[in-house]
């Protein structure tokens, strides 16, 4: 005796499925039709079975390698914003908004997912508590953060800004776990700080530019 998997209507026109036990395919179609079920699709369950577990094998090794060109991608930009980071000159943002890694959006949160949106106010939120009114926006995207200061944020120190910072570019990586990503820290259009985070070596470098 097998198991088969069918598909089948029933008199009604309604869809059944299950599986059925039998000595071969043509004794379990005619065993269906005698309970008044019309089968459409009829398989061996172990040969189908066998079937869809390598369909998910094949599935996992895709979203693997997949993965994988993700992480390597985001260790590219890594490497690309850190050879940045030796400039004496700060990141220029019209370069950026053309390169389109920034979109230097004047709304409170920029952001193309609902994850990120949901992270950028959460940092909103953060900054705003801690030091009023020196945050007008955030833009986020998983390796790059952009966040727009007022004036007001004069009223910090330096270590105070790049503590604040660089705590942020650590929750960023976190919680997207990328690579390597980069926080740009904007007033008037111009970028005062700078922080990168490279989780595989576990290193931040800060450049201040005020």
């Amino acid at each position: 005796m097998k198991t088969f998997y069918y598909k089948a209507y029933d008199g009604a026109g309604g869809k059944r499925t299950g599986t059925i036990e039998a000595r071969d395919r043509w004794t379990a179609d005619a065993e269906l039709r005698e309970d008044g079920l019309r089968p459409y699709f009829l398989h061996d369950y172990q040969v189908l079975k066998k079937i869809l577990q390598q369909k998910q094998k094949e599935r996992r090794r895709v979203i693997a390698i997949v993965g994988a060109a993700a992480v390597a991608l985001s260790l590219v930009f890594s490497v690309v914003i850190v050879r940045y980071a030796g400039r004496e000159r700060p990141p220029n943002m019209e370069d950026y908004r053309r390169s389109g890694l920034v979109a230097g959006s004047p709304s409170l949160i920029a952001a193309k997912t609902k994850e990120e949106r949901e992270f950028g106010l959460e940092i909103y939120q953060v900054w705003q508590s801690l030091y009023p009114d020196t945050i007008s926006g955030v833009e986020v995207s998983k390796l790059l953060m952009t966040v727009y200061v007022t004036r007001n944020v004069r009223h910090l120190s330096e270590n105070e800004l790049e503590m604040l910072a660089s705590n942020t570019v650590h929750a960023l990586q976190r919680r997207f776990e990328a690579g390597g990503c980069t926080l740009l820290v904007v007033r008037d259009d111009k970028t005062i700080l700078e922080v990168h985070y490279n989780c595989l070596t576990r290193s931040t470098r800060v450049k201040a530019y005020r």
